[in-house]
């Protein structure tokens, strides 16, 4: 079933009730699952309500073995063909330093200009 039809809250319910089917699956009780994670049993309630902390749903997860759905949750980005071409190179600015140099060098007085110099 897809996400994009539903709202913050039904998504995390959903989550949570995959999350209990999965305790259910193994036979575990609330109980057994938050001694195991080493929560209290009233967080298990609460990520199996759709609420909770992160490191309390990876804690969830290791106890039923789930924790390589992690990797389909969000997988790592890969590296694109552009950042591959560009890296190690630094980008060049010019920066307010440098005009402040060439401001500040001693100008040759012999000379009379009419225009300045930029």
């Amino acid at each position: 079933m897809g996400f994009h039809g539903q709202s913050d809250k039904q998504i995390l319910e959903s989550l949570g009730n995959r999350l209990k089917n999965y305790r259910l699956r193994m036979n575990l009780t609330q109980d057994d699952m938050a001694e195991r994670a080493g929560l209290s049993t009233s967080t298990i309630k609460g990520l199996e309500a759709g609420r909770g902390r992160l490191d309390s749903l990876v804690a969830a997860l290791r106890v039923l073995r789930q924790l390589d759905s992690l990797d389909n949750f969000l997988p790592e980005l890969a590296v694109s063909p552009m950042q591959i071409a560009t890296q190690g190179k630094q980008r060049q600015r010019a920066s307010r330093s440098s005009q402040n140099q060439r401001d500040t060098q001693p100008l040759n007085n012999n000379k009379k200009r009419s225009k300045p110099e930029w």
